[in-house]
């Protein structure tokens, strides 16, 4: 995956002369009974209008190439680390109708995907300036915390997009929906919501934006996936000799003669470990920031 970042970049360099670049990023940190620092910053590299491959000439056309990246940590220990990026060619962007290729790969250690890569192809189709519709067939490739082998699968991915600029109160609006169900399975699904308000600031070249971000992993709704265990505690098990705390599974079947009714684990000694926090389906992201482009 560094390598096709790499790549990206150096194609992204190549042919994008005149190309636009936005930088992004921010920090914040507070110490004292609170140790916690968080990092996060963002680039883009784009052109739009004609691009030449070689004797290859594309007209209209959209080159993208971005990727974020946000770390923090809590009491001096890791605690959120996710990232993305996206390469992306958009062929006559501003027609009626357009096709477009791309990959994508993304990580989010508080959602447990050790890695999401898709490659797909697709189509949109433009309803008057400001809105429109995708259509994309992905091939993915995703990972899981916990999980030793990638998960292959195909998924659609459904987008209606609204973009526009309101000139007189300097500001530009974007707003974009992902579904991406699987091909075998419409119960499983992805869904995004990005809604995206940029405001033009002092200088021409600097904005301020303001984002929110909704994502749905039906993963996680459908199957119940642990995030974090603790030690049981049953009070029966004191009345028949038992410590309460740090009771094994042999104590907790010689007193119910059943294994435990609830999600859990076994540690070294072999004492019951129950689930206390399970991932959630649903995430929302707010977020003010400043992008400089140039």
């Amino acid at each position: 995956m560094n390598r096709l970042l790499i790549a990206s970049c150096f194609i992204s360099l190549i042919i994008a002369e005149p190309m636009s670049l936005k930088l992004s990023g921010s920090y914040y940190g507070r110490r004292g009974n609170l140790d916690y620092h968080y990092y996060t910053g963002s680039f883009s590299i784009s052109k739009y209008g004609h691009i030449q491959f070689g004797s290859l000439a594309l007209p209209d056309t959209e080159f993208l190439f971005a990727a974020d990246r946000a770390k923090s940590t809590y009491d001096n220990d890791p605690y959120e680390d996710d990232g993305s990026a996206i390469l992306k060619v958009d062929l006559f962007a501003n027609q009626t109708f357009s096709p477009f290729i791309f990959a994508e790969w993304k990580f989010d250690s508080l959602y447990a995907l050790d890695s999401r890569t898709n490659i797909g192809a697709g189509g949109k189709y433009r309803f008057g300036p400001h809105f429109s519709i995708s259509y994309a067939a992905l091939y993915e490739q995703e990972q899981y915390t916990g999980d030793s082998t990638h998960t292959l699968l195909y998924r659609h991915s459904f987008r209606p997009k609204y973009k526009r600029k309101f000139e007189s109160l300097g500001l530009f609006m974007d707003w974009q929906i992902f579904y991406k169900p699987q091909f075998d399975d419409t119960n499983k699904y992805l869904l995004k919501n990005i809604l995206v308000f940029s405001f033009q600031t002092f200088h021409d070249a600097l904005t301020l934006d303001i984002s929110y971000q909704y994502e749905f992993n039906s993963k996680y709704e459908l199957n119940d996936v642990v995030k974090s265990y603790t030690y049981a505690y049953d009070d029966s098990l004191v009345e028949y000799g038992y410590d309460g705390w740090y009771y094994n599974l042999e104590e907790y079947q010689n007193v119910h003669g059943t294994d435990p009714d609830y999600v859990y684990t076994l540690d070294s000694d072999e004492d019951i470990m129950k689930a206390d926090i399970f991932y959630k389906p649903e995430d929302y992201t707010v977020s003010i920031g400043l992008t400089f482009s140039f």
